[in-house]
C-alpha cells in the first residue's frame, strides 16, 4: 500500500482509479492497489514536461540500484575479483587498506550503522540543530575515522554516495526496505562476489514477481510487459494520458476525453 499525507497524491490516485482508504485519527491515507513503479513516482512529475519528469525518474532508477547493490559490488570486488579492476585503481584501493586492521566486511559495516545513526539522529533532534549535526558529524567522523586508520578513504566514498542516492526514493517506506536490503546483499558479497549478489538478485526479483497488491501483480507494467496505454513507469507527453490502468479492472477506462486538445482537432 502506498502511504501519504497529501490531499494532490490521494486525488490523484484516485482519478486514475485506485482505492484511497481514509482512517478516522490517522494522518495518512492509503492507497491500494500499488505497484513498484508507484514508489518511485513523484507527484510532481506529472507538472513537469515529460521530457525532465523521465530524466528524473530514470535518475531514481539508479539511485535505487546505487543504494541496493553499491556497497556489496565494493565488498564483492576487492574480496573476489580485484581483476576486473585497473591496476592503478587497484593499487590506490590497497594503499588505503594497508593501515586499517579490521577486514572489509567490519569496515563497511561499521560505516552503514554510523550513517543511519547519523541520519536518525538529524531527524529527531530539533529542526535548526538536524542539519547541523548530520553535516558535521559526517565530516568529523569520517576524518577521524580515516586519519585513525579504522577505515579507508574510498569506502568512505561509496557509502557517502550509497547514503546520497538513498535520499533520491520519493517514497519513505520503499526507502526504508531498500536500505534494509542492501544489508543482504552486502553479506552475499563477502560470502561468495558476485555469484552471491546474482544469485541474491534472482530470489529477491521472483520475489518481487510473485507479490501481490491486493489481486495485482507487484511488478504489473513490467512483468508480463503488455501495452500500458500511457501508464507506464516513463510519461508519455500529457494528450496520452487519457486512460486507467488496466489492471485496476475500471467500468470507466478513460479518465478523460478521447481528445483532450479539443483547441487543435475540430
Amino acid at each position: 500500500m502506498i502511504s501519504t499525507e497529501k490531499p494532490d497524491k490521494a486525488a490523484s490516485y484516485l482519478l486514475n482509479g485506485r482505492v484511497v482508504i481514509i482512517v478516522n485519527g490517522s494522518p495518512y491515507a492509503l492507497v491500494v492497489p500499488a505497484v513498484f513503479s508507484d514508489f518511485l513516482t513523484s507527484p510532481d512529475d506529472k507538472n513537469l514536461n515529460p521530457l525532465f519528469a523521465n530524466f528524473i525518474k530514470g535518475i531514481r532508477i539508479l539511485a535505487t540500484f546505487i543504494t541496493l547493490l553499491l556497497p556489496g559490488l565494493y565488498i564483492a570486488i576487492t574480496s573476489f575479483h580485484q581483476e576486473i579492476l585497473p591496476t592503478e585503481l587497484l593499487f590506490s584501493i590497497l594503499a588505503s587498506r594497508d593501515n586499517v586492521p579490521f577486514p572489509v566486511i567490519v569496515e563497511i559495516l561499521l560505516l552503514e550503522i554510523s550513517f543511519e545513526l547519523i541520519r536518525e539522529a538529524g531527524l529527531r533532534v530539533p529542526s535548526p540543530i538536524g542539519p547541523t549535526i548530520g553535516i558535521v558529524g559526517a565530516l568529523v567522523l569520517g576524518q577521524a575515522a580515516v586519519s585513525a586508520g579504522i577505515v579507508s578513504p574510498i569506502l568512505i566514498i561509496v557509502v557517502a554516495i550509497t547514503g546520497i542516492a538513498s535520499f533520491a526514493i520519493p517514497d519513505f517506506s520503499f526507502g526504508f526496505h531498500i536500505r534494509i536490503t542492501r544489508f543482504l546483499f552486502i553479506f552475499l558479497g563477502f560470502l561468495c562476489g558476485f555469484l552471491g549478489i546474482s544469485l541474491g538478485i534472482f530470489v529477491y526479483i521472483g520475489l518481487l514477481a510473485e507479490t501481490k497488491s491486493f489481486g495485482v501483480s507487484y511488478l504489473n507494467g513490467m512483468s508480463p510487459i503488455e501495452k500500458t496505454k500511457g501508464n507506464s513507469y516513463f510519461l508519455p507527453p500529457i494528450w496520452k494520458r487519457e486512460f486507467r490502468a488496466d489492471f485496476v479492472n475500471s467500468t470507466r477506462p478513460k479518465k478523460e476525453s478521447a481528445i483532450s486538445m479539443k483547441w487543435k482537432y475540430k
